[in-house]
């Protein structure tokens, strides 16, 4: 009997932010990485880790009233092949104001 394909895992969609989660968790610590990935990808929580690839994209977007949601917007609008955004540790998901993040994208155009 056959089987059905197995679809490709995360590592093979995204190579790009597979890398980066591994500079991260090597930077910033697994813990810290690993806990911003379950709450963004399992809890769906915002404000933690978000990534667009390819038109692929993994995790929870950031919401309006962060300033990371700029670069968000930035990255659809400019139809970036690559950006990832990772909470930084130490800083508070629920201030905005004085939260920073950790925001890579190609560098095309104006930026916000």
């Amino acid at each position: 009997m056959n089987q059905p394909a197995k679809s490709p895992d995360m590592r093979e969609r995204m190579p790009m932010t597979a890398q980066w989660i591994s500079r991260m968790r090597l930077e910033w610590g697994r813990e810290h990485v690993d806990a911003c990935l379950r709450r963004a990808t399992v809890k769906k929580e915002p404000g933690y880790f978000y990534a667009m690839e390819a038109g692929q994209v993994l995790g929870t977007p950031f919401p309006a009233s962060d300033p990371v949601s700029e670069w968000q917007e930035y990255a659809v609008l400019n139809a970036c092949d690559f950006a990832v955004f990772m909470l930084r540790p130490g800083d508070d998901p629920a201030n905005p104001e004085t939260a920073a993040h950790q925001v890579q994208t190609p560098a095309r155009g104006a930026r916000p």
